[in-house]
Order: structure tokens, then sequence, then C-alpha cells
């Protein structure tokens, strides 16, 4: 079909050379269409946009539940670091489709007015749903600290994994292990910060 073709196409020119550096001409000559038949199959370039970042938002949705499923966690904890390695493999597997993100998606943070923005806004709830609902099942089955915020702390887990992916997608992060994989190492963090011994509450670690 030729929205996929158009989709495909932008998906390639919006990651390689950011949004605002790709012409719907160029973009209609890479898909193969008329650029006129881009107008007809979205409102803007901008729709395309959105529709590029929905896209990305559910497959991530369905990949970390599809993951989490085989892995078949016993506990809090083991869902919640089930999902932090889901979302860093899907991040490395779809390396294009979420440079869309990392490159043109933070010039629209806070916008409100910005269907892109609140897609993506929507992705970073989505997944801090699902650690909120980890450290949940792990405070009832005591595998998570009890005195975790488990609302700010899913928060935290979110905003660390977009970080650490951001950083390493653009080699701001030099990984140092011979297998050039540092998931290994995050996820050991991830488990001392949620382990009910790292986390008996400020006042334990001399903090105000």
């Amino acid at each position: 079909m030729k929205k996929d073709a158009i989709l495909r196409a932008a998906t390639r020119l919006f990651a390689e050379r950011g949004f605002g550096n790709t012409p719907t001409i160029l973009l209609a000559r890479e898909a193969g269409v008329a650029e006129g038949t881009i107008f007809r199959h979205f409102k803007s370039k901008d729709e395309i946009f959105r529709t590029l970042i929905e896209q990305v938002r559910n497959q991530l949705r369905a990949d970390i539940a599809a993951y989490v499923q085989s892995r078949n966690p016993t506990s809090g904890m083991e869902t919640a670091l089930a999902i932090a390695r889901a979302f860093c493999v899907f991040v490395r597997k779809n390396r294009m489709e979420f440079g869309l993100v990392f490159r043109d998606a933070s010039s629209r943070y806070g916008d409100d007015s910005d269907p892109a923005f609140r897609a993506i806004r929507t992705m970073y709830e989505d997944v801090g749903y699902l650690f909120y609902e980890a450290i949940l099942q792990g405070q009832a089955d005591g595998t998570v600290g009890a005195a975790i915020h488990p609302q700010d702390t899913a928060a935290m887990l979110v905003c660390m994994l977009m970080g650490f992916m951001r950083g390493v997608h653009f080699n701001v992060i030099r990984q140092t292990e011979v297998k050039n994989d540092m998931i290994p190492h995050m996820l050991t963090n991830i488990a001392l910060m949620l382990s009910p011994e790292a986390s008996a509450g400020p006042q334990a670690a001399g903090l105000p």
C-alpha cells in the first residue's frame, strides 16, 4: 500500500535526517509516490510523525507484554527486571524506529497541544504503569522494599531507561564490556535499588 510505503520511507528519513530536514518532496521520492499522494493519506507531515510514534508505542507495549509472558516471572522483582530488559532489547532491535523518539520527539516535549507529544507521554506512562504494578506485586510478595514509593520509583525507572538507551543510541555512553553490553549491569543495579535491604528509607542512608 502507498500509505505503508510513505510510513516506511518517513521512518528512515526522519531517523537519519531529522523531521525538519525531510521535505515532503524528498519523502515522496523515497516512497515512490507523487507528493500530492502523501496528503491524500495524511493531513500533514506532523500527522505522519504522530502516526509513526504511535506505531512505536503500540509495538513496544506488545513486545514487553510478550517478553514478560515468555519469562513467566514468579515475583514482582522478576517482573520488573523482565520489563526493563524487554524495553532495552526493543530499543536496540528497533534502532531506526526509536531514533524518531530520540532525535526529534524531545523538541516537542511539554507541548500538550501536540498530538505527537501526547503519544510520547503515553508511551512513558505505559511503561511506567507496568513498573508500578510490578513494584506493588514485589512489595506484596516481599521481593521489593516496602519503603519504596511505587509511583515515583516507576517514573524514575522509565526516565533512567530512556536516558540510558538514548545515551547508547547517540554514542554518548561508551560501553566498557567486551561484548559491548551494559544491560546486565543495569539490571543488577535495578535489582539492588528495589531490594528490601537497600530501600529501608532515606533516614537509614543518612539522608534528610
